[in-house]
Order: structure tokens, then C-alpha cells, then sequence
């Protein structure tokens, strides 16, 4: 073979080798993207075994591989080679979500119907700014949100939206509740909260150009609910000084406490003075699909209400949802694009979700929600809600059991909230709370998170795993003693 057809050869098998990396119709590019597929799979699979919930690897050690990381070479290395250079450290020094001693955050262990979904949404890739990007996807969404709408309790005129989280839904509320006051909303508008609520209402508020003194936060009870007689003085105040109110953010589950506002209380103050009320269930609406979705009752009377499936309903992230009272008042949001959704003159009557959307381009988390309501079913979504409160009640109990540690007060939802107790005062007890955090995460045992409440650290275990079992929380609390006995000896012989 002559030098001229050695490289024709190479050219040839250079252009194979580009063709079997993109996914299409080709029997190579299938047959490298099964092979990928399961490559990944053992990956995952082989990790599972590990019992730390993380390698103990720290940062300035992974920054430095990753220093030495050709990111983009010359010549590509092939999916494989990439796999194991940059794969297997990737699943070696993540956080075991799934590890039933991993309790930090709201961080929840995924559902093995959604991580199939995944695989689905990924590989079709539909994005439903238009129709004709995502014609299957976009009718699950629709058909979703129309049950979610349903299952909350609200009436027919309700539709909604999938978001990246509780965020993105709460700040997309916010807008379109300023949007229904005009102008002067972002001039001298209020927006009433509870002081226990998520960051994001003030971030948002910001973000959409509200003045620094728009949010007003109310008052709460020593379980960490919105005061009602509080917010009607507010709101009577906001209107003798002649300013907009433009929305009540009422929350079912804070973040730390699992505090759950009176719905129904606040609903009627909304209805009342005609305030949009938006319902922050990002962390709390997961109990809609259990045997306690009473406790949000009055949730259906809002006119918004944000979603979290990445929280209590084991979906991975990101999935949330936008839920409105009224599809009329997303009217906001649509503006055309003529080179998107002409489905009306060319498809007929179908879904147009990119005028509901802060986003343009989406995926379709809808699905996985789907797969995930199909295959574990209502009384299976009970059932793994449930253990997770149960376990939070456990877990109050095993601390209460501890003479070294206080239990702040009994849990409303999933998160238990306590402080260790050093013999050498309270600000010890602060000083060790983050020493002990920190090396149970180094050394892969736990990871727990800490917060402040009453002006002083306190631990926080937010149980959103089934397997967070009574066994499994007495192993990290006699860990917890056992850190802080070891510090408490190591400070007195220093």
C-alpha cells in the first residue's frame, strides 16, 4: 500500500471512529453507545459496595489531578479511555447519595425508575421549547402537570410548569405575581414571608428589582410557622402606607425545622385583602403523596405553588414544577418567537410550553416523574415517605437517649435538629460541632450538616432515605460521642 492510500486508510477510519461517537442511526454508533452505556453502568455498580459516603479525598488533591487533566487534547483519547481517566474518579470521590448515613442536606437518593428515564431522556435529547423538538415529551408534561394540578386539589383553569427547583418556581411566582400589579409592584411592593423561609424569596425578590425593604418577614411560633395575626398586621400596615402587596410566600417545610405554615389560616388572609399566594412546598409537598397530606391542607387555595421532586420524591436532579391556580396569569411569559411553536397553523391544538417558562431550552423531567409514579404507585410512595418520617421520629428518640446531646425539639418532617453538649460550655459545643462534622466527612462515616438556630450550632440530620434506619442513626450518633470524647481529652492534655 502506497503512502497516498495508507493515508485515505487512516482518514477513513478516523471519520468511522467521529461517526460511532455521535448517536444516530449507524449499527457502530448503537453498538458504542450500548457499550458505553453498560461501561457506566459498572462503574456505578462497582462503587456501590463501598461503605464510606465519601473517599476522604480532599480538595486540594483533587484540584491537583485535575490540574494535570488534558482537558481537550489534540487527539481524542475514545470514550473508554475517558472513562477510566476521568469516569472513575468522578464516581470514586462523589458523595454517596444513596449511603443511608449520608444526611446533610436535602439530597435525595434516586429512584431506579427515574435513573431509567434518564437514560431515555438523554439519549432522544427532546427540548420542549416547541412542539416539534419533543412531540411524545411534551404531552407527558402536559398530561403530568394536569394530574399534579388535579392531585393538589386545584380546579380545571390550573396548569403548570416543570422548573430546574424550588428556586427557579419561586422566583418564576414572584415575577408573574408582580406582572398581575404592574409597575409599581417592583417600586415600592411587599412580599410577606415567615423569617424560617428559603433564602431564594429574597434572592429572587433582588433578582426581579424589587427595593431592598420589599420582603417582609413575619413572625413564628416556636415550631418555625408563620405567625397569621403577625401577617395581618403586616399587610394592614403595607396598605395604610398605600403599598402593593404583591404576594404572600407561605412555605410547607423549611429547610432546617420542616415547618409547615398554616395553610389554611393564611389562605384566608390572602383571599381576604385579594394577595396572590404562592405555597413553597419544595421540601414538604412530597407528603401530597403519602398518608399525611393533610398536614397541607389549604395547599389547593394558592395560586402558585412550587414542587420539588428531587427532595422527598427520590427523583434525581435536577426536577421541580410551577403550579398555577390560573394558566391565564403564565400570559406574562409569552412572548413569540418566530421560529419557534407556528404548531396552531401547522400542528393544531397542541402544548406550548416555552410560554410558561423562564427557560427556553428544557428537558423532559416529566418523564421520569411518570416512570417513577408508574412503577412505585401511591401506596409505594407512602410507604418510602413514610419510613423516612419514621425514622426522623427514631432518630428524636435516640438522641433524647444521649446524655451528651439535645434534641432542639421533635421533628416535623424528615430533619432532626440537635446540639452536643461539651461539659467546658456552649461555645465549645460550637467550636466541636464543626470539628466533628468535618471529620466524620473525611473520614467517609457521616455526613451531617450543621445550622444555626437560637444563636448556636446545632447538627442537622435530614433523613430522606428509607435506609436511614434506627441502627444506622444510632451508629452515627455513638460516632458523634465518640469524636467529640476523643476532642474533649485531646483539648484538655494540650
Amino acid at each position: 500500500m502506497n503512502v497516498t492510500s495508507l493515508h485515505s486508510k487512516q482518514i477513513e477510519m478516523a471519520d468511522d471512529a467521529l461517526s460511532a461517537a455521535i448517536l444516530g442511526p449507524g449499527g457502530a454508533a448503537r453498538a458504542a453507545y450500548g457499550q458505553a452505556m453498560m461501561a457506566a453502568v459498572a462503574m456505578i455498580n462497582e462503587n456501590a459496595v463501598r461503605t464510606e459516603i465519601h473517599s476522604g479525598v480532599d480538595s486540594d488533591e483533587m484540584r491537583g489531578f485535575l490540574a494535570t487533566l488534558d482537558v481537550c487534547p489534540e487527539q481524542g483519547t475514545g470514550v473508554f479511555a475517558a472513562l477510566e481517566e476521568v469516569g472513575v474518579p468522578a464516581v470514586r470521590h462523589a458523595l454517596d447519595v444513596g449511603n443511608p448515613a449520608t444526611m446533610a442536606h436535602l439530597h435525595c437518593p434516586v429512584a431506579v425508575p427515574a435513573l431509567a428515564a434518564e437514560v431515555l431522556i438523554s439519549a432522544t435529547n427532546q427540548s420542549l421549547d416547541s412542539w416539534d423538538q419533543s412531540p411524545f415529551a411534551t404531552l407527558v408534561e402536559e398530561r403530568v402537570l394536569s394530574w399534579l394540578t388535579g392531585f393538589t386539589g386545584m380546579p380545571d383553569t390550573a396548569s403548570g410548569s416543570f422548573t430546574s427547583g424550588g428556586s427557579q418556581s419561586n422566583m418564576t411566582a414572584l415575577y408573574l405575581a408582580a406582572e398581575r400589579q404592574g409597575l409599581a409592584a417592583r417600586g415600592n411592593g411587599v412580599i410577606f414571608t415567615s423569617e424560617q423561609s428559603h433564602f431564594s424569596i429574597q434572592k429572587s425578590a433582588s433578582l426581579l428589582g424589587f427595593d431592598k425593604d420589599a420582603v417582609v418577614t413575619i413572625a413564628t411560633d416556636d415550631a418555625g410557622r408563620m405567625s397569621v395575626p403577625d401577617l395581618q398586621g403586616a399587610i394592614v400596615d403595607a396598605l395604610a402606607k398605600g403599598r402593593p402587596t404583591v404576594a404572600i410566600v407561605a412555605t410547607a417545610g423549611t429547610t432546617d425545622l420542616g415547618a409547615i405554615d398554616p395553610l389554611a389560616g393564611i389562605a384566608d388572609l390572602a383571599k381576604m385583602h385579594r394577595v396572590w399566594l404562592h405555597v413553597d412546598a419544595a421540601y414538604g409537598g412530597g407528603l401530597l403523596f403519602s398518608k399525611h397530606r393533610h398536614r397541607l391542607r389549604g395547599i389547593e387555595r394558592a395560586d402558585s405553588i412550587a414542587l420539588d421532586f428531587h427532595k422527598m420524591l427520590f427523583q434525581p436532579i435536577s426536577c421541580g414544577a410551577l403550579l398555577l391556580r390560573d394558566r391565564r396569569h403564565f400570559s406574562p411569559l409569552a412572548i413569540k418567537a418566530d421560529y419557534l411553536n407556528p404548531e396552531v397553523s401547522i400542528f393544531g391544538d397542541v402544548p406550548n410550553y416555552v410560554e410558561s417558562s423562564i427557560q427556553t431550552t428544557r428537558r423532559s423531567d416529566a418523564l421520569k416523574v411518570l416512570m417513577t409514579l408508574r412503577s412505585i404507585g401511591r401506596d409505594g410512595l407512602d410507604a418510602l415517605i413514610s419510613k423516612t418520617l419514621d425514622n426522623a421520629r427514631a432518630a428524636a428518640g435516640a438522641v433524647r437517649k444521649r446524655d451528651y446531646l439535645h434534641l432542639a425539639q421533635l421533628p416535623e418532617l424528615s430533619t432532626v435538629l440537635f446540639r452536643y453538649v461539651s461539659p467546658q460550655g456552649p461555645e465549645r459545643s460550637d467550636e466541636l460541632t464543626l470539628a466533628i462534622r468535618a471529620e466524620l466527612f473525611r473520614s467517609g462515616i457521616a455526613a451531617l450538616a450543621t445550622t444555626v438556630l437560637g444563636g448556636r450550632l446545632h447538627f442537622k440530620l435530614t433523613l430522606l432515605n428509607p435506609h436511614s434506619t434506627p441502627d444506622v442513626i444510632d451508629r452515627v450518633l455513638d460516632a458523634v460521642g465518640e469524636m467529640a470524647r476523643q476532642l474533649e481529652n485531646d483539648h484538655v492534655r494540650s
